[in-house]
């Protein structure tokens, strides 16, 4: 933000979103509770005319099925909307999970995978080999403590 500008108050901007998860979260669900009214509003619209549109008369000279299609025809705008509506409530939820894997979550593993190379790098530059453990040996077999079947193991 330059310098000669004021902060806007109330306004959510970029530098907020970006100052934590907590103030990401809270703005998602802000927008999420706006638009969920709106949604619900859209597709009632949309079944309701949807619905007049499809018991309306014929008009005189349509084909068979002309009527259908021409109602089919003139809602695909709105239903066009209620699904954008559904389509942006997810990418907002899909932005917060990308903004977090990108930007909160990459420099964490970015700064482990470094170390880790580190380590490897100066377990060879000592000349020393990694160990490797010596395989446990085998436990022997609990006796079975189940008389019905102890005939069978008295041979072996």
């Amino acid at each position: 933000m330059s310098d000669d500008k004021q902060p806007r108050r109330g306004v959510w901007t970029p530098d907020l979103l970006a100052e934590g998860p907590e103030k990401r979260r809270v703005f998602i669900e802000q927008r999420r509770q706006y638009l969920a009214p709106l949604l619900a509003e859209s597709k009632a619209l949309l079944a309701e005319i949807e619905a007049d549109l499809m018991e309306a008369d014929k008009l005189p000279g349509d084909l068979p099925f002309q009527a259908k299609l021409r109602a089919k025809h003139t809602v695909r705008p709105l239903a066009k909307v209620v699904a954008d509506l559904e389509d942006v409530i997810v990418q907002l939820t899909a932005y917060s999970a990308r903004y977090r894997r990108s930007y909160e979550e990459l420099p964490e593993k970015r700064a482990e995978k470094e170390a880790e190379r580190q380590r490897l790098k100066e377990l060879k530059a000592g000349g020393g080999q990694r160990q490797i453990d010596a395989p446990e040996p085998k436990a022997e077999p609990a006796a079975d403590t189940n008389p019905f079947f102890a005939h069978l193991n008295k041979g072996a």
